[in-house]
């Protein structure tokens, strides 16, 4: 007669894992990882969206800077043909043009003095660029038109994300003191 032993009870309590429980605990797995993946693209395109709106918007900031600084010290904003140009004679005597194209969506510097050089631009994603003029006409003889006052507004958008950036400047060379 043998006796058994306790080595040997412990022996077959110590199989490992059936084919079950390691597919049930790999689908886990698996479902887990997903759900990770998931969070993270969409953590890394929310990141990426922002970036690019403030991107967008930094540029909208500094052309809006850019602008207005050279309307005060122009010695001659012209009156636009449309309120998407603004063409303008600079404080050293450059001949400039910011314009706002459409189809593009971009805010560009056009220096007309120099025409080898290529068009500059400022600003991207721009939904709307306007320049209002706010101008006086001159009496007789002259009748000449000046530039009162330009209002500048921008437009920026980048998916659903929308800033409206406005200013003015008065072109100080254009002031008449009486």
């Amino acid at each position: 007669m043998r006796i058994a032993t306790s080595t040997h009870r412990v022996k077959k309590s110590r199989r490992g894992l059936s084919l079950a429980e390691v597919m049930i605990s790999l689908a886990i797995s698996a479902m887990l990882l997903t759900a990770v993946a998931a969070a993270f693209t969409a953590s890394s395109d929310a990141i990426e969206q922002n970036d690019t709106f403030f991107r967008a918007s930094q540029a909208a900031r500094v052309s809006m800077t850019q602008i207005l600084t050279e309307i005060r010290r122009s010695d001659a904003v012209q009156v636009p043909p449309d309120n998407q140009t603004l063409p303008m004679m600079t404080h050293d005597h450059k001949d400039r043009t910011y314009k706002y194209f459409p189809g593009q969506q971009k805010l560009k510097l056009i220096t007309n003095d120099v025409l080898t050089d290529p068009d500059y631009t400022l600003a991207s994603n721009c939904t709307s660029v306007t320049f209002d003029v706010d101008k006086y006409q001159e009496p007789a003889p002259t009748f000449a038109w000046h530039v009162n006052r330009v209002a500048v507004t921008i437009v920026v958008k980048v998916d659903k994300n929308t800033i409206r950036l406005t200013g003015s400047a008065a072109p100080r060379n254009e002031q008449k003191w009486q």
